[in-house]
């Protein structure tokens, strides 16, 4: 995993260096062996700096932050190919017969092949990265392209360019996603082919016109909230102000729409008094699981009134929508705040006030939840600043509803969909598969417990080289497919659903994820179900994984209704579904008081855990949950930990309980300990006081080898002989080492379910 970014101005900017820093930073969870980026004037002017090391702190050491102009390309560098070097790193800028620099995201597979080749072609390859193949292969059919033609001319090198990113599309075996820029023309290729690209557009009156494309959501959302939904096998080309879009296979231009972004802009920054993004992500679960149940239990009072309303009020909901809709898709401040001016003087906006809101005067909470939420919140901070005379908290609070009543109808129409799927299999005796990777795996782990016991339905959880492995030729037509993501380009996901979808075109391929604008819910799933859990940009998932295993329960409970309801036999007494329902939406409630109630307790044993270098989580029933704590840990002080069901523990783990023999930085403080007393030892022994220097390095050498190798001492003098063997007569040099092997068990209470 890597990271990409591509970013152009309109106007000359002093600030792109430091805006330039704080994308790099914001990528730096994507790769951080080695941070580079490009940038250049509208002179023509580049500047290349990179190096290993991760954008935080190499960025700014190399003065990226200082540096002025219209145009940034950088990357951020997980290794792949290529051992990590400043060579290695990306971006690449090449001059052997044309002029172009650029960087990707990804892997592109047959790299050794294309170095080859490129060498043979009279190319200077000086690295062994695939992200230099890839802008040499771009770079050789862009120069074969403007051979005999008008180098100069624009329109020449822009259909040169897009010639040359379809030949090399071609030549390259791979997954990836990539940022080329054509310095002549000032113009840039961002090219989205099996790893995540996201592309935006906005205005700032200090740069004007811009566009960025980004490996990362969170990065663009900080510039702009203005998306262009490029899709998988599509690339585009742009300058400051405009794009096309174009299918990389066969060249087809593609028209795509601009559209504002669903995701709340300030829930990618940090807020106070929160010092890491996880720590105020793992507080936000409280309101996160709130939010969703409320979604999928029919929304709040204004809900209820919106819908007490909806008959007589169906045309103006419709209008209202539109109007806001059509006011998203404004790019310019000015013109959004002139028309937000008139939009609250609207005839649709006193039909609300006088059909809705001065009927009820009570109470109610004018925090704004739909996925309109973060532009209703601009459009409120417009109507602050021109003093809009109607109240438009409570006028946007009711909007708001409107747009999360067309979300819960939608969420209830997926579960409907979900549920018969579901029912139906469950009475062909289909199989059902539930496919993801990491954190999302460990939540598909959790899953088959809550289907089982609630439901009576046995579903199968794999990771997708699993399924490949164990599953491709056994598939039934019936059969379902249900796949966990948080971003929804999981790329071995993709992989998976792209093989089913070929071979087994009448499996239903059900995505639960969390980018609703992503491969897997646009373009691979029959049905996709949303999370709602908003941008996460701690590595580690916090609000994901909950609110992944919240949407498989409410999706347990609502099988066991659809099954209660049309085929009561095949379900074996236990609590109903309305149960089930009321024990769910106790869970914002108990996450809130076991946060605020265990906090001195998890420090206590965080602070006697961190250090140690190994243990296991052990679990009965909950394996999921078990390995995603081993996860966590793993992911954040990088200590080995493994989850085990608890009944498999003494199937060989146990055998090195009381003798941990994975060392960490402790074990290596007490040995360094350990040494200086058996210096301490040595000098002290009167035979040691006439021994010359070389002898004591000797004897030091024969105590490491015969401790750590076993090898005997007979280079040693007779009186050195004897000191050696009075040291290990007085001390065990590695006794102190193996210490006790930390075990942490998750009990389960049988009633859970």
């Amino acid at each position: 995993m890597c990271g990409v970014i591509g970013y152009i101005c309109e106007k000359h900017s002093p600030e792109i260096g430091k805006t330039a820093c704080r994308l790099l930073q914001m990528l730096e969870y994507r790769g951080y062996d080695s941070t580079g980026g490009v940038i250049q004037d509208h002179q023509g002017n580049i500047t290349l700096r990179k190096d290993v090391g991760a954008p935080s702190k190499v960025a700014y050491e190399m003065g990226i932050d200082k540096l002025s102009g219209h145009i940034f390309c950088g990357q951020v560098r997980w290794a792949t190919f290529g051992v990590v070097t400043q060579a290695n790193a990306q971006p690449h800028e090449v001059k052997c017969k044309t002029h172009i620099y650029g960087a990707h995201n990804g892997n592109i597979t047959n790299c050794h092949q294309l170095k080859e080749w490129l060498i043979s072609q009279g190319h200077d390859v000086k690295s062994d990265n695939d992200g230099e193949m890839l802008v040499h292969t771009i770079e050789h059919y862009f120069a074969e392209e403007l051979l005999y033609k008008d180098e100069t001319d624009d329109s020449t090198r822009y259909n040169s360019l897009k010639n040359a990113v379809i030949k090399a599309y071609k030549k390259v075996t791979g997954s990836f996603a990539a940022v080329v820029v054509d310095p002549v023309a000032h113009r840039v290729v961002a090219i989205k082919a099996g790893s995540s690209l996201y592309l935006g557009q906005g205005q700032k009156q200090d740069v004007g016109n811009f566009t960025i494309a980004s490996s990362d959501l969170a990065s663009v959302l900080l510039l702009t909230k203005i998306l262009v939904p490029i899709k998988e096998k599509q690339f585009a080309i742009f300058r400051a102000g405009e794009f096309s879009a174009f299918d990389i296979r066969d060249g087809s231009e593609i028209e795509l729409q601009p559209q504002r972004s669903l995701l709340k802009v300030e829930e990618t920054k940090l807020q106070h008094p929160f010092k890491y993004f996880m720590e105020q992500e793992i507080f936000s679960q409280i309101k996160n699981t709130a939010k969703l149940i409320s979604l999928f239990c029919g929304g709040d009072k204004v809900i209820s009134i919106l819908r007490e309303k909806e008959s007589e009020s169906s045309g103006l909901y419709q209008t209202i929508k539109d109007e806001i809709q059509q006011l998203s898709r404004i790019n310019s401040p000015v013109e959004l705040k002139q028309r937000v001016v008139e939009f609250f003087d609207s005839p649709s906006i006193k039909c609300l006030h006088d059909l809705i809101i001065q009927n009820h005067h009570e109470d109610l909470n004018i925090q704004l939840e739909s996925s309109f939420s973060s532009f209703l919140e601009d459009l409120r901070q417009i109507a602050a600043e021109n003093k809009i005379k109607s109240d438009p908290h409570l006028l946007l609070k009711f909007i708001d509803g409107i747009f999360e009543l067309e979300n819960i109808r939608e969420i209830e129409e997926k579960m409907k969909e979900f549920v018969k799927i579901i029912g139906d299999a469950r009475e062909r005796g289909s199989s059902v598969y539930m496919l993801a990777c990491g954190t999302s795996f460990h939540a598909a782990k959790t899953a088959p417990l809550f289907f089982n016991e609630i439901a009576g339905i046995s579903i199968t959880p794999l990771l997708p080289g699993e399924f490949r492995a164990q599953c491709t030729q056994s598939l039934g037509q019936n059969d379902v497919v249900i796949g966990i993501s948080q971003s929804g380009e999981t790329k071995d996901l993709i992989d998976v659903f792209n093989f089913v979808e070929e071979n087994y075109p009448d499996i239903k391929r059900i995505c639960i994820l969390n980018n609703t604008n992503s491969t897997l819910a646009l373009e691979k799933s029959h049905l996709f179900i949303p999370l709602f859990c908003g941008p996460e940009i701690a590595v580690p998932a916090t609000k994901s994984f909950l609110n992944q295993l919240l949407v498989l329960y409410m999706a347990a409970i609502n099988v066991r209704r659809y099954l209660e309801e049309n085929a009561a036999h095949l379900l074996r007494p236990g609590n109903n579904a309305d149960f089930h329902l009321d024990e769910m939406r106790r869970i914002p409630e108990l996450i809130d008081r076991t946060i605020k109630t265990t906090r001195q307790d998890i420090d206590a044993i965080s602070s006697d855990l961190y250090l140690r270098p190994s243990m296991h989580i052990l679990a009965t029933r909950i394996l999921g949950i078990a390995k995603e704590g081993a996860l966590k840990i793993r992911e954040i002080v990088l200590n080995h930990t493994e989850g085990f069901e608890g009944s498999e523990f003494k199937h060989g783990p146990n055998t090195i309980l009381g003798v941990n023999t994975i060392f960490g930085l402790d074990s290596i403080a007490v040995l360094m300990q350990r040494y200086e007393e058996v210096l301490n030892f040595i000098l002290e022994r009167k035979e040691a006081q006439e021994m010359k220097p070389r002898g004591l390095l000797r004897m030091f050498k024969a105590i490491s080898e015969y401790a750590l190798k076993d090898l005997p001492s007979h280079y040693l003098s007779k009186e050195e002989n004897e000191i050696f063997h009075q040291v290990f007569e007085n001390y065990d040099l590695f006794a102190s080492l193996y210490d006790n092997y930390p075990l942490c068990s998750l009990p389960l209470r049988e009633n859970l379910i």
